[in-house]
């Protein structure tokens, strides 16, 4: 049973280093890793682009740089809060402290639906890949008994690292990641060399595709940089929160987006003189890797693949046990779930949770006789709409929050206006015209499954002695700790011991003071 009590006046290092989780523990370069993993540009560049072109044609690569565009809009409102709040949190914290705390939720679980599922779809994705790296060495794996025995080990190592240590899990992540990327980086330069360097004039122009090809295209690149917010989860556990979360995010977006534009690119060019139709082709990177004569690269690639999966995994389960951790915390969720290992000093309760979810998931669609490519597209489809409603709500709270803490920004509120419209058309573009079944039922899904958490919470809201509860709490703000411009060079939040974030009421929703100690 939920019970509820007010917060007790402490700061958010205080709070998590009594419940063990590893404070301060994390460098910049593992905060990025979250976000990276998370992210997972190895999968899109293997699955994401191909599917594009078949689409886009010679219009790829506009249709990425369009995506590229919507999603930098989207993560510039999530770098403000970042380099003013710190929580566990991630977008939903963000969302109450601009929206309220009702946004707050709906935000927290839309992202748990899209965590859950991008990890479920991942899993799922290192199977299918493993089986191709099998298959190329010549060893032959079928039955449904071994591709679930595959999907509950897949499950199981991307659940190990979270629950092992924060810091264990984001080192795992960026090794397993850049390992994936040299292989497919190694396969695009041969391509490249193998075609020739000269300048097409076709992708240029985009030669043959309408503006309805590349905007559908566009939907499926914006789609490919879901999970860059993710490190936003780690506010409690990086050194720097004020200035690695925000960078971490920033960096995944535009490293990102140069490599999807860069890579669609020269795949285009390599599809070109494919033999085999794309669309009768399991794995694009291999047929350009046999074509220009390198065809064990292939293998190579699988095998990145699988581990790359396995990365975003991780980096899913990471972010959505914090989310879950963060609402137990708040007793928005029931209060075991905010607590952490002894040891480890993860969020071992929450992960305990999640992992028989992203087996589940899979399974039963196997066990129903859903193929596993099928699977993999359903579920991150069905994911997607999690994390474009948190975006959507973010860049609705961003101007908002600005103001009430004393620093409007024309500039906030303009990249806000385009970013809304850019997650507006990604949306539409999701819905009309209506695709074929089961993907047309797929938004119907996920809003039965949002509507069961706001269910939940409409109830704790009745039940609770405070009204609202109190999510978004948990947070500190850069302000409160330091002058803001000296924070967010040199604040370490374990120094933030004074901070009195105390129980805070619907109106001031966390923003408890401006920059100057004024109340607002």
């Amino acid at each position: 049973m939920t019970t509820f009590a007010e917060p007790t006046s402490d700061t958010l290092h205080e709070r998590h280093r009594r419940h063990h989780l590893a404070h301060g523990s994390l460098n910049h370069l593992e905060v990025f890793a979250q976000s990276l993993a998370a992210t997972g540009p190895s999968i899109a560049i293997a699955g994401t682009i191909p599917v594009a072109y078949l689409i886009a044609g010679d219009g790829t690569v506009w249709s990425f740089v369009i995506g590229t565009v919507i999603v930098l809009l989207a993560s510039h409102s999530v770098a403000q809060f970042a380099r003013r709040a710190a929580s566990t949190g991630s977008l939903a914290t963000y969302a109450a402290s601009g929206l309220g705390p009702t946004a707050g939720f709906t935000a927290a679980w839309a992202l748990v639906l899209g965590y859950l599922g991008i990890a479920a779809a991942t899993t799922t994705g290192a199977v299918i890949y493993g089986g191709a790296f099998l298959d190329s060495i010549g060893v032959t794996i079928s039955g449904t008994g071994v591709t679930l025995l595959l999907l509950l080990l897949a499950a199981a190592i991307g659940a190990y690292f979270p629950f092992r240590g924060v810091r264990l899990s984001t080192r795992a992540a960026i090794i397993f990641e850049v390992a994936s990327l040299i292989a497919i980086v190694a396969v695009l330069v041969v391509t490249l060399v193998h075609v020739g360097f000269s300048v097409d004039g076709a992708q240029l122009r985009a030669h043959g595709s309408t503006i309805s090809d590349i905007s559908v295209a566009a939907v499926l690149a914006a789609a490919a940089f879901v999970g860059f917010e993710s490190s936003s989860s780690l506010g409690a556990e990086a050194r720097h929160p004020f200035r690695a979360v925000p960078r971490a995010i920033l960096l995944t977006v535009l490293g990102a987006g140069i490599l999807y534009v860069i890579s669609s690119y020269i795949q285009v060019l390599g599809y070109k003189s494919v033999t085999t139709p794309l669309a009768e082709t399991s794995s694009p990177l291999n047929a350009l890797a046999a074509q220009a004569g390198v065809s064990w690269l292939g293998s190579i690639v699988d095998l990145g693949i699988v581990v790359s999966a396995l990365a975003c995994t991780t980096a899913s389960l990471n972010a959505a046990s914090r989310l879950l951790f963060n609402l137990g915390r708040e007793q928005v969720l029931p209060v075991r779930l905010g607590d952490a290992h002894h040891r480890h000093q993860t969020p071992h309760v929450a992960l305990a949770i999640l992992t028989p979810v992203i087996f589940l998931i899979p399974a039963v669609l196997v066990l129903v006789g859903a193929d596993l490519l099928d699977i993999f597209g359903w579920v991150a489809t069905a994911a997607t709409f999690g994390y474009l409603l948190a975006y959507l709500l973010v860049l609705l709270a961003a101007p908002r929050y600005l103001k009430r803490i004393g620093q409007p920004s024309a500039a906030v509120r303009i990249t806000s206006i385009l970013g809304i419209l850019g997650i507006a058309f990604v949306i539409y573009k999701n819905l009309v015209p209506v695709p074929a079944y089961p993907y047309s039922i797929l938004p119907y899904v996920f809003l039965g499954l949002l509507l069961v958490g706001l269910a939940w919470y409409a109830v704790i809201r009745r039940r609770s002695d405070r009204d609202p509860a109190s999510l978004g709490s948990l947070v500190v703000h850069a302000h409160e700790v330091a002058d803001e411009s000296s924070a967010r060079d040199t604040v370490d939040l374990d120094a933030a011991t004074a901070v009195d974030i105390g129980s805070l009421s619907e109106s001031t929703q966390t923003v408890s003071a401006g920059p100057d100690g004024s109340s607002r």
